[in-house]
């Protein structure tokens, strides 16, 4: 009697099938189950490494299992990995590796399984309601070059699309800026300062192919560059040093938040 008693018990809190497990069940195994895998075994079992290819933080990882098979078999304790292993009966099968689970968490995890193993959905995420049709979420394709009449001024492929489209408005691409004006141009837009006379003396007796790139580089890591482009930043932010009226109040420490601003540009910190 006692026996077809406990059946009828256990077969109870095993959910039927596809049916959502009770808020009981999720309630044992957040508060009896989640804590001990999370403990002991997500450290090599979870989204970030998979030991022996298997994963622990959700049902379906559970039920695909790793390299031996699944970890679980519902409604059969005697029958999944998972406890085995918790058991240590096995000589090859003992986790987890810190030491073995106490007796009440192994019976803890023998009673979810033979409940069937409820385990809370994944919380959805704004993600994963998102049109996967957006062009954001599509593979990257080659984009077609187009082909322009006068390729030879085209030094990069972006120069081509450029060509095209002057082209299609019957224009031309204008002279060819000397050297004298790429050094103030390159200059005053990355650093928003004009070049001193020895910086446009040693860039105009340059000869080397790359001498602009050079040019570029140490500009760009240039103090000066974050000060040019932090400000852009700051001005999103509404960053001021003071309250701007006409007591013109100093906000004490606001400069610190400025300063992070210019060394994170300096440094391409993202």
């Amino acid at each position: 009697m006692f026996a077809l008693l406990l059946c009828v018990v256990l077969t109870a809190e095993q959910p039927a099938n596809n049916s959502p497990p009770t808020a009981e069940q999720l309630r044992f195994f957040e508060t009896n189950v989640r804590p001990v895998l999370a403990e002991h075994c997500l450290k090599c079992h979870g989204s970030k490494k998979q030991w022996a290819g298997l994963r622990l933080d959700s049902r379906e990882a559970l039920l695909r299992g790793g390299d031996s098979g699944a970890a679980i078999v519902p409604g059969k304790p005697n029958e999944s990995l998972l406890i085995r292993a918790v058991r240590q009966d096995d000589e090859k099968l003992k986790m987890p590796e810190d030491g073995k689970l106490a007796d009440r968490q192994i019976a803890d995890l023998v009673r979810w399984v033979e409940m069937g193993a409820p385990f809370p959905d994944a919380p959805k995420t704004a993600g994963r309601n998102r049109d996967p049709n957006h062009w954001a979420f599509q593979p990257l394709a080659a984009t077609v070059i187009p082909v322009a009449k006068n390729n030879a001024w085209s030094e990069s492929a972006v120069d081509r699309f450029v060509l095209a489209k002057l082209e299609a408005a019957g224009l031309s691409p204008a002279v060819k800026a000397d050297k004298r004006t790429l050094i103030r141009r390159v200059t005053f837009d990355l650093t928003g300062l004009p070049p001193t006379p020895a910086e446009m003396d040693a860039f105009l007796a340059d000869d080397r192919a790359d001498a602009f790139a050079q040019l570029v580089d140490r500009l760009l890591a240039s103090p000066a560059y974050g000060e040019r482009w932090g400000r852009h930043w700051l001005d999103v932010a509404r960053y001021a040093d003071s309250n701007g009226f006409d007591e013109n109040i100093a906000h004490g420490n606001a400069w610190r938040y400025r300063d992070h601003v210019v060394a994170a540009f300096n440094r391409d910190q993202p």
